[in-house]
């Protein structure tokens, strides 16, 4: 059973909670490091409907996660965020009822219509402790951002909750305009070698479709939520980038301690 949390009534706009310390909170040098995090990346023959990033602090993940962004459609007009709760325990799923999520780009609003009618199902709750310090969806705006003329989101952080049921929910929402991100780090503080064999059994997973298989990382529940909703959509997963900290910011971390990221893109499977 949930908690009893307060909720978000009265608030209209979900300050950051990481600014200036996940990534800087200056908006044009936070703008042009995102622009040169994502120049990297390399264009598809397709865009992906379902993104896997990770979302440590930008001087660690952001080159792993550019490459993702730098293949999304700058059309999307919905974001649909799933990411793990990091500071609280419940049951269910939270979504904010703030009406705007703040970041030094701007705000970006939620998907107001989208969100009343999910709220009608019983796994959904509106949790401030989950999500007033959570850091693993706001980490994905400012590359929304600069990468999506216009767009808003619905910000689904994941409790105790199956993950098919999460992947059920999600799946009626799917639009040609729609993109998931799943936010997830994978193994953490492991030595580099320990930790890419770990990597790298979760990565083979995640590309094998083994909704079941062994995945080591913070999102697990929202890696196998989108790959259940992977399944049922008829897309099929691609290895964007997959390196850790040591591999992408070795002047600020030891090889004795490492945390692993990847971006996975889920593209339409061809006939």
């Amino acid at each position: 059973m949930a908690s009893a949390i307060p909720s978000f009534a009265g608030d209209s706009v979900r300050q950051p909670a990481v600014a200036g310390q996940f990534y800087t909170a200056d908006p044009s040098a936070l703008k042009k490091e995102v622009q040169e995090y994502s120049a990297g990346g390399s264009k598809k023959a397709s865009y992906p409907k379902i993104l896997i990033c990770p979302h440590a602090g930008y001087v660690f993940s952001g080159p792993v996660a550019g490459k993702g962004y730098a293949t999304i459609d700058r059309s999307v007009k919905t974001v649909i965020l799933i990411g793990p709760s990091h500071h609280e325990a419940f049951s269910g799923i939270s979504i904010s009822d703030a009406d705007d999520y703040a970041t030094p780009l701007g705000n970006v609003a939620l998907a107001k219509d989208i969100i009343a009618s999910l709220r009608k199902n019983p796994i959904v709750h509106c949790l401030r402790a989950a999500d007033e310090p959570e850091h693993c969806l706001e980490v994905q705006l400012p590359f929304l951002q600069v990468m999506l003329p216009a767009f808003s989101i619905v910000p689904i952080i994941t409790g105790n909750v199956d993950p098919q049921a999460v992947a059920d929910l999600v799946y009626p929402l799917i639009t040609p305009s729609t993109l998931v991100v799943a936010s997830s780090d994978l193994s953490h503080y492991h030595e580099n070698r320990e930790a890419k064999a770990i990597d790298k059994k979760t990565i083979d997973a995640i590309l094998s479709g083994n909704a079941d298989g062994p995945i080591d990382a913070c999102g697990e529940t929202a890696i196998r939520a989108v790959m259940r909703l992977a399944r049922k959509a008829g897309l099929s997963p691609e290895l964007l980038d997959a390196r850790n900290s040591f591999e992408t910011a070795p002047q600020y971390c030891s090889s004795d301690r490492v945390v692993g990221y990847a971006a996975i893109g889920y593209f339409k499977t061809r006939k």
